[in-house]
């Protein structure tokens, strides 16, 4: 274990820490750490009773996880976390360093990548007062929808080199899909690239606005409840 960590980069251990990116949390956060801050201080002890309790799981490369999401019920502008994906994989080699002072029942997730799948229930009048004045002119027209927008994006340590994942949106019957899109997991210390995500040219982000989102949920059984789909590609080459 000791020379495994050892070929870690770095530029990668050291790494300067981060504020947590859950809402109302302003925790720093050190890279070899996240993992121990999500359990210790955000995951739920208590039975799954909760509407958005974190979920813990373990995922392996092309593995997929759907994740229901009563979305009518998400508090606005909030940065939420459903799920942290533990991913592992035969070519994982030395991505990232390893997740550090684990809890005894965790430790099996020093050597896993952990991916916090994240969700945000905003809307474009909030995002646009993100930017200066000349540049919401220029996006005016990109988002001319004004009402209610959902953003989802996927958060991880600093790793060497890009990690991907397919996201998708399926209504309650997991049959009705809006859209696929392969997305780059974000370094969770890293800001949100405003400009380039009103301007449609982010690769990270998949936005749905609610009417398309009720849309999708008609006739899906479970009216104003989805799923939210998470297939890790790893890096691609």
């Amino acid at each position: 274990m000791e020379d495994r960590a050892s070929s870690i980069d770095e530029s990668i251990g050291h790494s300067k820490p981060a504020i947590c990116p859950l809402a109302d949390c302003q925790a720093v956060v050190e890279h070899t750490h996240l993992l121990r801050h999500m359990i210790t201080k955000h995951l739920d002890p208590r039975a799954r009773t909760l509407p958005f309790q974190l979920r813990l799981r373990e995922v392996s490369t092309g593995q997929r996880t759907l994740l229901m999401l009563p979305y009518r019920q998400l508090i606005i502008d909030n940065d939420q976390c459903l799920a942290v994906l533990n991913w592992s994989s035969v070519s994982q080699g030395d991505l990232t360093a390893p997740q550090l002072d684990l809890p005894p029942c965790h430790q099996m997730l020093t050597y896993h990548l952990p991916i916090l799948v994240m969700v945000c229930r905003t809307t474009w009048k909030s995002l646009l007062k993100q930017i200066d004045e000349k540049d919401m002119q220029e996006t005016r027209d990109v988002t001319a929808e004004w009402g209610g927008v959902y953003l989802f994006w996927l958060l991880s340590p600093l790793t060497r080199r890009p990690i991907y994942a397919n996201l998708a949106l399926l209504n309650s019957q997991i049959q009705s899909v809006y859209r696929r899109n392969r997305r780059r997991i974000r370094n969770f210390a890293s800001r949100m690239p405003i400009r380039q995500f009103i301007n449609g040219l982010d690769p990270y982000f998949v936005s749905i606005n609610e009417d398309q989102l009720d849309e999708l949920c008609n006739g899906g059984g479970n009216r104003f409840s989805i799923y939210f789909e998470v297939i890790i590609e790893g890096v691609m080459s």
